[in-house]
């Protein structure tokens, strides 16, 4: 009988340790600041395939912005808010953010949603890429996006 409880109690300690190894952690090796990242940003320069353009805001709007959050309310959130016209009419959307090494991923609920690559991350400059059919052409384009915080 003792062997038997035993063996339980081992099966017990096996099956927690195995739980604990498969949880992902959030916030993995980042390799950049994190605090740098807990801000508010607006969008300045975007280069598609090597093109760089102005970020083109709603002239008689607020800029479009997004912004890392991570406080009681707003765990690992980000949101993003853009005006689609002249007359200010706004997009707003809200994820969760996880990073591992230099990849900060976007989730709606547990659906990935996409991955940033961060180039840069200071104080004042925000530079990352990602992979997107920005142009609906069936090939992938390398977009990269300029932002610093918003004032």
């Amino acid at each position: 009988m003792r062997n038997f409880f035993i063996g339980i109690l081992v099966l017990f300690l096996i099956s927690c340790t195995n739980d604990d190894d498969k949880k992902e952690n959030p916030i993995d090796n980042p390799s950049f600041s994190v605090d740098l990242l807990l801000n508010r940003w607006k969008y300045n320069q975007v280069n598609i395939n090597g093109q760089q353009y102005l970020y083109g805001h709603q002239p008689n709007c607020n800029k479009d912005e997004f912004t890392f959050a991570n406080t009681e309310g707003q765990i690992r959130q980000y949101s993003e808010l853009t005006f689609v016209n002249d007359i200010c009419s706004s997009n707003t959307t809200i994820m969760e953010w996880k990073i591992k090494n230099d990849i900060i991923s976007l989730y709606f609920g547990i659906e990935k949603v996409i991955d940033f690559k961060v180039i840069t991350l200071t104080a004042d400059s925000f530079v990352y890429s990602y992979i997107y059919d920005i142009d609906n052409d069936n090939v992938a384009d390398n977009i990269i996006i300029f932002a610093v915080p918003y004032e």
